[in-house]
């Protein structure tokens, strides 16, 4: 095949074969360089030639071709052009149809792609020399009108056979994440690449050296799947230190790589999220402080686990606001668990929530992974000594005078991360020794016998609701919703506060008050009889597991006690906040002190600057709150979800299901509750509690029923925990239960199959 022309009257080197493996020594710009380098690589890319550069000049210095003044370009004698040009035989060693596309130099740069700036003539007969001179004409002309923003470039010209495509598209290829994206079309794409049709969307899993394609998948995607593992082994990230942008065509026996340029900007793709934990630990509608001190520290969060393998992704937000609630990015948590090679169902039996697609173990990624996972494996082996280091270090952070918003909410962020980190490799630890337990039925046995400082604020109160039921005029006191005067139930509840005074009710949010400042709620539960059940008498497979058990209790016990030493700091933290707020009351900055709450932790250090928002931006503050507390909070939802008005509608259904915690049947009325009230349930027993999550603030619930329905929380969470100390039958991960029962519902619970039976609504 011959690669000259004869444009000048002598032999020139006008055109070289696509794969040929020169392109970038002779300065051809990157897109059919990539091309050429991919088909020498022996990459699927279509037979082609590249049309350099100097045919162009030479073609118009010989007047071959014509420029006018209205930008277009003319071809007198397309016969001549390309017979001058020596183009191979179209016939027999190039035969088409071709598609004769732009490769300009400022094509598919590092900087800017400009695609859709140049022109593309799809389905060109080169064997007509009128079709392929026009073909040329167009493409070399649309570099006209952009002469005067891009200056002189580069005019070379990708000529390809066409792919008879039943199924084409564009995939981008990124290294922060485990899928490919993948738009799609039957057919040719150019409309989907033009824009005039959306086409479908597909995440397209990974294929690692080895692997074979995802069975379930159509044969198409499939063999892309192959295709853009060819296209990372030979434009390598870890080598040229880019992601790629890469169009495709599938003629139905082989994909096709079309073009390959480097993607320029991140995609912002459609991951999922989830409230999971964020559902147990906060209220409905958290403080505008609160969610935005959270957000705030999503990269310190997530820089916990790449601590353990760099090579995780460093650039995606773990945690992202949605409808004014934090969201935890499950695409990416789910995303590191396939990275190690492990079960994605390791994310939802930790946090709550629930995962669109479970991803089983990879053993050969395991081992690709040893060192990160023994990294890891360490950090669950030594989690309790590292709580206790978290501890010292939360405590360090509130040994400080505040006397600026910006050294309170520094305090707060690294409180928080603490706090967190710990509960991440606590959960850990604790896992595989709770599975294991559960798998043994021995799981509830064990959890009876456990004590820690969460259970003890229940059992804490024994002495007092001992002194209740003994004395008539403190049981008085308590029914009138007062504290006593008497001075042996005073001094016994000074020294209670001063132990758990400083927790409360969704005491994760520092807008939410002490049971310091409030402690009806813990009055209330010294009127109810104590529902706490004594364990079960030892099993011989108890006393087996006992070594698991001890396992498992002792990081259950350091968790709850990191958790009891942050809220302590919480406590302190949130004293010093309304402190200077009171401050800015003072300065006019702030209409009352709690109205620190309603204002993001940037707006609160513009404060420190003299910042004093008006009414309006309050009044226009509380109603955009009241719209948010309206909106609906799904458990799992999608980036781009409308989330008012996508969310499809949950039918009724007779029987809802959940993780089972403890044993027990109880068939009672149903008592919604979003929170924890004062009020006393309006039915009589047997009562079960149905909610959308609980913590420690709800312990004064529990003592008032005999079972409880959780919508959100996994085996791990403090709830599920609590709920299993206290031996009160009850699941936990029923979705959409408070949506699905009303108040007043019959209700069948049967907690050992982890199954709620709705018996009949209510009457009422």
């Amino acid at each position: 095949m011959s690669y000259y022309g004869t444009l000048t009257g002598k032999k020139e080197r006008l055109w070289l074969p696509l794969g040929y493996g020169g392109a970038a020594k002779y300065g051809i710009g990157p897109k059919a360089a990539l091309l050429d380098v991919a088909r020498r690589y022996r990459l699927p890319v279509p037979i082609g030639i590249i049309l350099v550069d100097e045919a162009w000049r030479r073609a118009l210095g010989s007047g071959l071709v014509r420029r006018h003044d209205d930008g277009s370009i003319s071809v007198p004698d397309p016969s001549r052009l390309v017979f001058a040009i020596g183009f191979p035989n179209f016939e027999w060693e190039l035969p088409g149809p071709f598609a004769v596309r732009s490769a300009f130099s400022a094509e598919d740069g590092e900087a800017q792609s400009l695609a859709g700036y140049f022109a593309t003539r799809l389905n060109v007969d080169g064997r007509d020399p009128v079709q392929l001179a026009e073909a040329l004409g167009a493409v070399w002309g649309s570099a006209e009108r952009h002469q005067a923003q891009l200056g002189a470039l580069r005019r070379d010209v990708l000529i390809m056979r066409m792919v008879d495509a039943k199924h084409s598209g564009v995939a981008f290829t990124e290294h922060v994440h485990a899928d490919d994206l993948v738009n799609f079309t039957e057919g040719l794409a150019d409309k989907l690449v033009s824009g005039a049709v959306a086409g479908q969307s597909l995440s397209l899993p990974k294929l690692r050296p080895g692997e074979k394609p995802n069975a379930d998948l159509p044969a198409w995607a499939q063999r892309l799947q192959l295709l853009l593992r060819q296209v990372r082994r030979v434009f390598s990230h870890k080598r040229s230190g880019r992601d790629w942008d890469i169009e495709w065509a599938d003629d139905g026996t082989t994909c096709w790589l079309i073009q390959i340029r480097p993607i320029t900007r991140p995609t912002r793709r459609n991951e999922a999220f989830t409230i999971a934990n964020h559902k147990e630990i906060l209220p409905p509608l958290p403080s505008v402080f609160m969610t935005s001190l959270i957000a705030s520290c999503a990269d310190r969060l997530f820089a916990y686990y790449r601590a353990f393998d760099s090579a995780l992704p460093e650039n995606r937000p773990f945690i992202e606001v949605f409808n004014g609630r934090p969201y935890i990015n499950l695409s990416l948590m789910v995303e590191m668990m396939r990275t190690f090679g492990l079960p994605s169902k390791l994310v939802t039996d930790s946090i709550g929530g629930e995962v669109e697609r479970d991803y089983p173990a990879n053993v050969w990624q395991m081992l690709r992974k040893a060192v990160p996972l023994m990294r890891f494996g360490m950090a669950q082996l030594f989690a309790v000594q590292t709580a206790r280091r978290k501890q010292r270090r939360i405590y360090q952070q509130t040994a400080q005078t505040f006397e600026r918003f910006d050294q309170l909410i520094s305090a707060a962020q690294r409180v928080y991360t603490e706090l967190v980190t710990g509960m991440f490799a606590l959960t850990s630890a604790i896992s595989l020794p709770m599975l294991l337990l559960r798998r043994f039925g021995v799981l509830e046995e064990h959890s009876l016998r456990t004590r820690s400082i969460a259970t003890a604020l229940y059992t804490d109160l024994a002495p007092l609701r001992q002194l209740a039921a003994n004395n008539a005029a403190v049981r008085a006191a308590l029914q009138r919703g007062a504290l006593p005067d008497d001075p042996t139930f005073r001094a016994q509840w000074e020294r209670y506060l001063k132990k758990h005074g400083h927790r409360g009710i969704y005491e994760s949010d520092l807008a939410r008050p002490r049971f310091h400042e409030q402690p009806a709620p813990l009055l209330s539960m010294l009127l109810a009889p104590s529902t706490e059940r004594k364990p079960p008498r030892r099993t011989l497979k108890g006393l087996l597991t006992l070594p698991l058990a001890w396992q498992a209790n002792r990081a259950v016990r350091a968790r709850e006690q990191l958790r009891y030493h942050a809220m302590r700091a919480f406590d302190v933290l949130r004293a010093n906040l309304l402190r200077l707020a009171k401050r800015a009351v003072q300065r006019a900055q702030l209409p009352e002190p709690d109205s620190i709450w309603e204002l993001t932790i940037d707006e609160v250090l513009r404060l420190d600057d003299g910042w004093a928002p008006d009414a309006v931006f309050f009044a226009e503050r509380t109603a955009e709150i009241a719209r948010l507390k309206r909106l609906p909070v799904p458990d799992l939802l999608h980036r781009f979800d409308d989330l008012e008005r996508d969310l499809p509608p949950e039918a009724r259904s007779p029987h809802l299901r959940g993780i089972s915690l403890t044993v027990g049947e109880v068939v009672g009325r149903a008592w919604v509750l979003h929170e924890p009230t004062q009020t006393p349930p309006p039915f009589e027993p047997p009562v079960i509690l149905v909610a959308r999550s609980v913590d420690v603030g709800w312990l004064p619930i529990f003592a008032q029923v005999q079972g409880a329905v959780v919508e959100t929380g996994g085996d791990l969470s403090h709830g599920s925990i609590i709920l299993r100390e206290l031996g009160l039958p009850s699941i936990t991960n029923v979705r959409a239960a408070t949506r699905l029962i009303q108040n007043g519902d019959w209700l069948h619970l049967k907690a050992g199959q982890g199954l709620v039976a709705l018996e009949g609504a209510s009457s009422s």
